[in-house]
C-alpha cells in the first residue's frame, strides 16, 4: 500500500484540489498534516475519510515526519497541498514494481510544472549530479518506508531543501531508484516555498553538500552551473526579458 502524505497550512482550496485528485483504492492511504488554523480546513478534515493531524508544527520537514510516523503503507509519497495527481494508474504501476523489485528503493516520474509566468511545462527529472539540484521530482517519488528507518527522517532544521538532503543521503548509501517514463503523473503548483525562495533553497543545498561531505569535484561543477543558470534567469526577469525566458523554457521542455 502507498501512503500519500499531504501537508497544508491555511490553504483550504489547494488542499481540496489535491485530496480530490487522490483515488479511493485499496492500495492507497491518504494522510493530511494540517499545521494551520483555517476553519474551512478543520471542518473539511472532520468529514475526511483518511488520517489527519491538525496541530502546530515546526515546519515542512516536521510535518512530513509526522505523516510518515502515522502511515500504514509500505511505500510513501508526498503530494503537497496544491499539487494534483494526474495519473492514478501510476500508483498501481509503482506499487507493483516495488513489490516485485525489493532491491529498488523508490520510483519516480515526470511532472507538469505551473511556473510563475503562468506557463505549464512538461518536465522530466534531470537525473544529473547532486550539485545541479534535485535529480528527481520529489512529488512523484514513491519511497519504501523502511528507507526512513535506515537513513533517518527529514531534518527539521532545514527550511527548503529537506527533500534534497534526503536524496543525498540515499545516494551516499547507494540506494537506487527506477524511472517510470510516461505522461506527467503530477501537476506541481509553482507557488511553493522552494520556488518562491529559490535562492535560499540553492544556498541550503550548498550547505547540505558540505555537511554531508558530498561536495566532490563533479558536484562542485554542477553547483556552479546551477547557480549560474539562476543568475541568468534573474537577470532576464529583472531586465524585462520575461517573454524571452518563457520562450526558452518552452523550447527546453518542448515534450
Amino acid at each position: 500500500m502507498i501512503s500519500i502524505i499531504t501537508i497544508t497550512y491555511n490553504n483550504y482550496d489547494e488542499l481540496v484540489k489535491t485530496i480530490n485528485s487522490i483515488p479511493k483504492s485499496d492500495i492507497v492511504e491518504s494522510i493530511v498534516i494540517n499545521g494551520g488554523r483555517c476553519n474551512k480546513t478543520l471542518e473539511f478534515l472532520r468529514n475526511y475519510s483518511g488520517k489527519s493531524i491538525s496541530e502546530k508544527d515546526e515546519g515542512i520537514a516536521d510535518a512530513f515526519n509526522k505523516g510518515i510516523k502515522i502511515s500504514s503503507g509500505d511505500y510513501i509519497m508526498f503530494l503537497n497541498s496544491g499539487d494534483v495527481l494526474l495519473s492514478p494508474g501510476y500508483l498501481q504501476k509503482a506499487n507493483s514494481f516495488l513489490d516485485e523489485n525489493p532491491n529498488v528503493a523508490f520510483v519516480h516520474s515526470n511532472i507538469i510544472f505551473c511556473d510563475q509566468l503562468g506557463t505549464e511545462l512538461f518536465i522530466k527529472p534531470q537525473m544529473k549530479n547532486a550539485g545541479r539540484g534535485m535529480p528527481y521530482h520529489h512529488q512523484t517519488m514513491i519511497v519504501r518506508k523502511k528507507i526512513f528507518n535506515e537513513i533517518g527522517f527529514f531534518k527539521k532544521q532545514l527550511k527548503y531543501a529537506m527533500d534534497f538532503d534526503f536524496v543525498v543521503r540515499m545516494e551516499k548509501k547507494n540506494l537506487i531508484g527506477h524511472y517510470i517514463n510516461e505522461e506527467a503523473v503530477v501537476k506541481m503548483d509553482g507557488a511553493g516555498i522552494s520556488v518562491s525562495r529559490e535562492i535560499d533553497s540553492i544556498k541550503e543545498c550548498y550547505t547540505i553538500l558540505k555537511s554531508e561531505k558530498y561536495f566532490n569535484f563533479k558536484n562542485m561543477v554542477g553547483y556552479s552551473i546551477r547557480y549560474s543558470f539562476y543568475i541568468i534567469r534573474k537577470l532576464l526577469d529583472n531586465s524585462g526579458g520575461k517573454s524571452i525566458l518563457k520562450k526558452l523554457k518552452q523550447v527546453k521542455h518542448s515534450n
